[in-house]
């Protein structure tokens, strides 16, 4: 691709979610050197690529506020070659951002919000330990993004919550469809190592009832129009996620801040967790150079999360082997099991294949 696209790492959050092990943190002490920091290295790095798309992530970006992350944002724009239509999202948390910041952002050039949400039961987030915000928080941000002109806005649900039902999933489904967004992503809570609800060893809805709200979730999402473009993303025609897609397809990406990856190349880099190197300009670490092998694993795990799956001729193209021919054995299997469909120009995952999608790569890779 002659295109690239941006993360910006935004470390800062009102408070640390119970489930949480992303780089972040509520000491806002190091804000100002932070932003500073961050816009040297967006003007200090040059690339002759376009860019395609733009992703503020955390921590939550809003958080910080508004006229810090328009400062970021235009430094990029005044820097880089942006393409027409190029989408710039940022990541928000009910009760992070008002009306007024929210229309300053999208002055600037934001066009689109991801919001977590996360459920519509209060019980539920008091178990995720989403101590910030309320269920109505959530409704008022995605009120106040509309009013300040967004569009393209993006709901994050969680499903496997500490004594999550059917019925209660329901309720967080009919919420978030009331609010009408054009993107849902939908995520399994995964309990991470050193993490407080990780301490606690909540009981957890077992593997059965988890793979139904799936389920339940991919019936009523479609029932409402949204297309399943991604093993945990959906989407109205047209809304999906260009900047995810650019991951998921293998394109390139730069990320600034604090634990942000890239891809350059065949070569991927990762900036320390550590924020005093970064201030201290600390440049990323090469981690992985990727050989052919590596490249060829990587695109097979990334696009059988998709619903497009494997594109045959662009695999020939790519690795300059046969898909068909390769992995003869593993297609009769799992399209025999009605696990995958199996056609002349693409491979992919059926709705039963992608409750075993770990095992079903695995065995490609």
């Amino acid at each position: 691709m002659n295109d690239t696209a941006i993360y910006v790492h935004v470390p800062y959050c009102k408070s640390k979610c119970g489930y949480c092990d992303f780089c972040s943190s509520p000491d806002v002490s190091t804000v100002d050197a932070y932003v500073s920091e961050l816009t040297r290295r967006i003007k200090a790095y040059k690339t002759e690529q376009s860019v395609k798309s733009i992703y503020f992530g955390g921590g939550t970006p809003t958080y910080i506020g508004a006229d810090r992350l328009c400062l970021i944002l235009d430094a990029i724009l005044s820097s880089y070659s942006i393409s027409n239509g190029c989408e710039i999202t940022a990541e928000a948390n009910p009760g992070t951002a008002d009306l007024n910041g929210l229309k300053l952002m999208k002055k600037a050039g934001f066009n689109r919000l991801s919001a977590g949400i996360q459920t519509a039961n209060e019980s539920e987030l008091k178990a995720l330990g989403r101590a910030s915000h309320t269920v109505s928080d959530g409704a008022k941000l995605v009120e106040n993004a509309r009013e300040a002109g967004f569009e393209n806005i993006s709901l994050d649900l969680m499903y496997g919550i500490p004594k999550q039902t059917a019925e209660s999933l329901d309720h967080s489904l009919d919420f978030v469809l009331g609010l009408n967004p054009v993107h849902i992503s939908a995520y399994a809570l995964k309990l991470e190592e050193g993490t407080p609800l990780y301490r606690q060893k909540p009981v957890l809805p077992d593997d059965d009832t988890t793979a139904d709200m799936y389920a339940q979730i991919n019936a009523k999402l479609k029932a409402n129009g949204y297309n399943r473009y991604e093993i945990s993303n959906y989407a109205k025609p047209g809304y999906e996620s260009r900047h995810n897609l650019r991951y998921w397809q293998g394109g390139d990406y730069i990320g600034i801040g604090v634990s942000a990856a890239s891809l350059i190349g065949n070569v991927r880099y990762l900036q320390s967790p550590d924020m005093k190197a970064f201030l201290d300009g600390k440049a990323p670490d090469t981690v992985e150079t990727l050989d052919d092998a590596g490249r060829e694993a990587e695109y097979i795990m990334l696009h059988l999360r998709l619903s497009t799956g494997i594109d045959k001729k662009e695999y020939k193209e790519k690795f300059k082997v046969d898909f068909d021919k390769k992995f003869e054995k593993q297609i009769k299997t799992y399209a025999d099991g009605g696990f995958a469909v199996n056609t002349k120009d693409r491979f992919y995952l059926t709705d039963k294949g992608i409750f075993v999608s770990n095992a079903v790569i695995a065995d490609f890779i």
